[in-house]
């Protein structure tokens, strides 16, 4: 039997290129659509003949229908994914969150993908209402980034209940590990305690359910390959949302720097903050059987272990970026 063809968007950035190394370990031929804007070849292994990679913007419909065509699933990641960016590129942000979805849903549609995994996010909850959160808390996005995230999944769902389009919705908390590409909260303490003086942070009060890349790569491998799923939306999550200021605290110690100055720095407040992401994610137990193995530490360990192995470095750095773009 020949190996699934398997299209993973956005797969040069930091999950979709954790995700793909899952799916070469389990046999899957692989394409991957990236626009190399924050994802770099740098982040994809060899592949050996079973990896082929595109450079392409999902916003351009033409081209994204060419490259679904011939593969039995799609993953669906591109996006532009830093909260803080949305915020001075809203427009970019709403065509590549929102309309580059679409583009890649009505592709799947025209090219009987057997099951398409759109990858959406927590953040179109807004701060919890109650907790743990489940797949029916309300939806109160506060951030451009989480209203375009949140259009993409109203549009799948109603292509679901239109045309019946094979997709499934995943909503993943945070997400860390190795191969970061964006300068989030624990890739920036990590490379602030190593290489500057003090370590400047932002919201410390705010809590979040971090889960290891590794286990959300498998997670949605498995909502690929589960039958019978269609339409559903499912969360993706530890159960445990420490405050930033323990996580911070947690490396410090870790890495044998407790002593290391903070300092608040009002420029990375976000607007409308968060104040608290904690997941329920019993749906995930129970339909696809997903349980993380990693817990925070563990997670922790082996991302700072990736990072003083690979000439600490993140890939943001290697373009050169840091707080501001």
């Amino acid at each position: 039997m020949k190996p699934k063809k398997v299209l993973v968007t956005g797969g040069a950035g930091f999950i979709g290129s954790t995700l793909v190394r899952e799916l070469l370990a389990r046999g899957y031929n692989v394409t991957v659509l990236d626009n190399m804007s924050i994802g770099l070849i740098d982040n994809l292994p060899n592949g050996d003949g079973a990896l082929k990679i595109i450079a392409g913007d999902v916003r351009d419909f033409e081209m994204v229908s060419a490259v679904v065509q011939g593969h039995d699933d799609v993953l669906h990641l591109a996006a532009q994914a830093f909260i803080p960016m949305s915020y001075d590129l809203p427009v970019k942000c709403a065509s590549v969150n929102s309309l580059g979805s679409l583009n890649v849903f009505k592709a799947c549609l025209d090219h009987d993908v057997k099951r398409i995994v759109h990858v959406s996010s927590s953040e179109v909850y807004g701060s919890s209402r109650y907790t743990p959160m489940d797949e029916k808390h309300p939806l109160n996005p506060v951030s451009t980034y989480a209203v375009a995230k949140l259009a993409a999944d109203l549009w799948a769902q109603t292509m679901y209940f239109e045309h019946k389009l094979p997709v499934v919705i995943l909503r993943p908390f945070n997400t860390f590990g190795p191969r970061d590409t964006l300068p989030r909260f624990i890739p920036e303490v990590i490379r602030q305690n190593l290489k500057e003086p003090v370590i400047k942070a932002g919201n410390l009060q705010s809590g979040r359910d971090y889960t290891f890349v590794t286990d959300t790569a498998k997670g949605i491998i498995q909502a690929m390959e589960c039958e019978n799923i269609e339409g559903e939306i499912i969360n993706f999550g530890t159960g445990r949302s420490p405050k930033m200021y323990e996580i911070m605290t947690m490396i410090l110690r870790m890495m044998d720097l407790r002593e290391k100055e903070i300092i608040e720095d009002k420029s990375r407040f976000r607007p409308h903050d968060v104040d608290n992401l904690t997941s329920n994610a019993a749906k995930a137990r129970k339909l696809l059987g997903w349980v993380p193995e990693f817990d925070l530490e563990k997670g922790l360990q082996e991302t700072m272990d990736w990072y003083m192995n690979n000439g600490q470095l993140w890939m943001y750095e290697k373009r050169g970026w840091y707080w501001k773009f």
